[in-house]
């Protein structure tokens, strides 16, 4: 198995989780509260607090729910890739045109979000398990002890949020994009 199963949820907590990366992206953070998320999911206060104990509860667990989606989807695209080393600089390309429409996860690259997503998100146990499942199906083939795999997938994924976040001084083509991956992104891997 390459990671844990994603958690399944009622209607009522999709909802809440919708509602809450709504007004998110809608107010920010810091003036999104329980009320204003029960109002938007269309739920009592009280519904909310069954679920979760606070608003970045609810945030961090609506992040995991799509990150576990997102993965899906990764593993979906990159199923015809032969090698780690196309996998890799395809699952980066994936994640910079795929992650920024994405209406939760675009919210990881949000200032006011970076460090709950950094203290709560990725560095959760949940979080982490994600993205080293990740790493372990695009590293199918490659001989990699676990430790070395968890170090390759923090290393990537600091990497794509870096270029999501940094806008680059020079324009890249999708060719050239893959190109800068494979020589910088590949080498840093041992993936040369």
């Amino acid at each position: 198995m390459l990671m844990s199963p994603k958690p399944e949820l009622s209607p009522t907590q999709d909802a809440i989780l919708a509602a809450a990366i709504s007004c998110v992206k809608k107010l920010g953070i810091e003036r999104v509260n329980l009320n204003i998320i029960a109002k938007e999911a269309n739920v009592a206060r009280s519904t909310v607090y069954s679920y979760y104990s606070n608003k970045d509860e609810v945030v961090r667990f609506a992040l995991l729910q799509s990150a576990y989606s997102f993965a899906e989807k990764v593993f979906a695209h990159l199923s015809t890739f032969d090698t780690a080393r196309e996998r890799i600089v395809e699952a980066v390309m994936f994640g910079l045109r795929e992650l920024p429409d994405d209406p939760c996860l675009m919210l990881v690259t949000e200032s006011t979000l970076t460090q709950m997503v950094n203290d709560h998100t990725l560095t959760t146990e949940a979080g982490f398990d994600i993205l080293v499942g990740v790493f372990r199906f695009l590293m199918q083939g490659e001989e990699v002890d676990e430790n070395h795999l968890s170090e390759m997938a923090e290393f990537t994924i600091r990497t794509l949020f870096s270029l999501l976040a940094m806008q680059s001084p020079v324009e890249r083509s999708e060719e050239e994009m893959r190109g800068f991956i494979s020589r910088w992104l590949l080498p840093a891997l041992n993936l040369t």
